[in-house]
């Protein structure tokens, strides 16, 4: 399965999600793990990725295919491997032909892909919402932010699972939330101060909070939406 995290606003918490889930499901399973924001080395401790990433394969010539991908990854653990975004400026032409390639070489290389989208802006035509719209699966990191949420109602693909970071103080409820998203919350996660404690001490890996742990195992165990990716 190819398994896309994203959010509409930055520091919402997609890639901890995104390090977590892959994290868990490299428990029984092979993943690999495509960060294309750029946070995912830190979130578990990997201080040797190679300059070329995913954005640089995508760009690359049509004959460069799943050996090169795995060339760029870097294990984490037995069972886990991380892809990292790469040196290109994120701003260059999209590249939507190579987005069904860039699937296909992943799928080929691990039993679960997961990609760290970051923010997707509502731009139908950039390469986020490229990556997005070639997913089997789409979740969508969201606080109860105004802000964050005015994004979220105006992305450009559509989202199979709602995740909600709980903050204690915050007029808005989850039931606004929905209201907005015209869709449920699928999952509330608190914000618990031992889950950033973890990630900024590099910590995730070898010891996942609880609550983070929990939250992400419920969000596995979902069904998962068929639909086939576009």
């Amino acid at each position: 399965m190819f398994w896309s995290v994203c959010t509409a606003k930055g520091g919402s918490g997609a890639s901890v999600l995104s390090a977590a889930l892959a994290l868990e499901a490299a428990r029984d399973q092979t993943v690999l793990l495509i960060d294309w924001c750029g946070d995912a080395a830190e979130i578990l401790a990997v201080s040797d990725l190679p300059d070329q990433g995913v954005r640089d394969w995508l760009r690359a010539d049509e004959t460069v295919g799943v050996d090169a991908l795995d060339q760029i990854a870097r294990p984490v653990g037995d069972s886990l491997r991380l892809i990292g975004p790469g040196s290109l400026d994120i701003g260059a032409s999209p590249v939507g032909e190579r987005m069904q390639a860039l699937r296909s070489a992943a799928l080929a290389t691990a039993d679960l892909v997961i990609v760290d989208l970051g923010v997707i802006p509502p731009d139908q035509i950039s390469d986020v919402a490229l990556l997005a719209a070639t997913s089997d699966r789409r979740s969508l990191v969201v606080r109860a932010c105004y802000l964050g949420l005015s994004r979220a109602r105006r992305l450009s693909v559509a989202v199979d699972d709602v995740v909600e970071v709980v903050e204690p103080g915050r007029s808005l409820r989850t039931v606004d939330i929905e209201g907005v998203l015209q869709q449920p919350v699928d999952l509330r996660v608190p914000l618990d101060p031992g889950i950033a404690r973890a990630v900024d001490c590099g910590l995730t890996r070898v010891r996942m909070p609880r609550p983070l742990r929990r939250a992400v195992r419920t969000l596995q165990r979902r069904p998962q939406l068929l639909r086939t990716a576009a």
